[in-house]
């Protein structure tokens, strides 16, 4: 009996500094967000308000702005990468030359500083000197987008030029897991297809994309809450305001503004108990809509 509780006694202690850590540094920091946001600050005492902080964000424009904008650059970007990706990897799967450096290059961006990637980008999207402008003036374009500049919706305004960058940032990184979907599947089903006199375009239908369905239900889970978490890119671009207008920024990037710019920590909270109820909601109802019929058909 000693013998076992020491063996166990030696595993507890390799797992306790994780523990500990993850208290510290998750579970702690999450229970004083969600006190923080019924609370405000009157002297040097902390006095208990209620939801009055929650009312102040359905009234705030500021944050209102922020979370359609939130919504628009995440639902872009998903309508963007997906097709884009899953046309991709069905290039790449069939190529038979140097499949791999083709992989490694589209994959590049992926491990790239987010920094480094949203200073190069803001130099390309400038309306003046740019790259983008460069090559649009060079094949005959009079009007130049002004692109990061610009605050309106559009195919060339500030939205669209960041949707732009996550996409080229993500595209390689789904693009291997859609060439790992793809590669799973048995070729005994194609070939069956074939005997049968299905066309290419009916075994694409009837056989890829119900076998990638696995995939995509990952990449939609995952990439919405990535798509709602945007930060460093859009910070580089547009500061905390989301220059142009605010037409850059996030709900995330709306607490850091109101915490650390504003030292407003009550409202900052109560902003992240929202963000983390939404991005709960949403991965619910993805779940309820994808996995739970996955589960259901096993």
């Amino acid at each position: 009996m000693i013998r076992q509780i020491r063996k166990s006694l030696v595993w507890y202690i390799f797992v306790t500094p994780t523990f500990v850590l993850f208290g510290l540094f998750v579970v702690y920091p999450t229970l004083e967000t969600f006190r923080l946001s019924f609370f405000r600050e009157v002297a040097t005492r902390q006095e208990f308000v209620g939801a009055l902080h929650y009312l102040r964000l359905l009234t705030n424009q500021i944050f209102l702005a922020a979370l359609i904008n939130t919504a628009v650059l995440g639902a872009a970007f998903l309508t963007l990468i997906i097709p884009l990706s899953l046309i991709l990897a069905s290039l790449l799967n069939n190529l038979r030359v140097w499949p791999n450096l083709f992989k490694i290059i589209y994959f590049l961006p992926q491990i790239t500083s987010t920094v480094a990637v949203a200073l190069i980008f803001s130099y390309a999207f400038q309306p003046n000197w740019g790259l983008i402008n460069g090559a649009l003036h060079a094949l005959g374009v009079e009007t130049l987008p002004l692109w990061l500049a610009d605050p309106r919706p559009g195919l060339t305004g500030s939205r669209a030029a960041v949707t732009l960058l996550a996409v080229w940032v993500g595209l390689g990184y789904y693009m291997l897991l859609f060439i790992s979907g793809l590669q799973a599947i048995p070729a005994e089903l194609y070939d069956a297809a074939v005997v049968d006199g299905a066309g290419p375009l009916q075994t694409w239908w009837y056989i890829t994309l119900p076998s990638l369905r696995p995939t995509f239900i990952f990449l939609i889970l995952t990439g919405t809450i990535d798509a709602m978490s945007r930060f460093s890119d859009l910070w580089m671009l547009g500061g905390p305001g989301g220059t142009p207008a605010r037409s850059l920024q996030t709900i995330v990037m709306f607490i850091y503004q109101a915490a650390f710019e504003n030292n407003d920590f009550n409202l900052a909270s109560a902003a992240a108990v929202a963000f983390f109820v939404i991005v709960l909601a949403l991965t619910l109802i993805n779940f309820r809509a994808f996995l739970q019929q996955e589960f259901a058909g096993r």
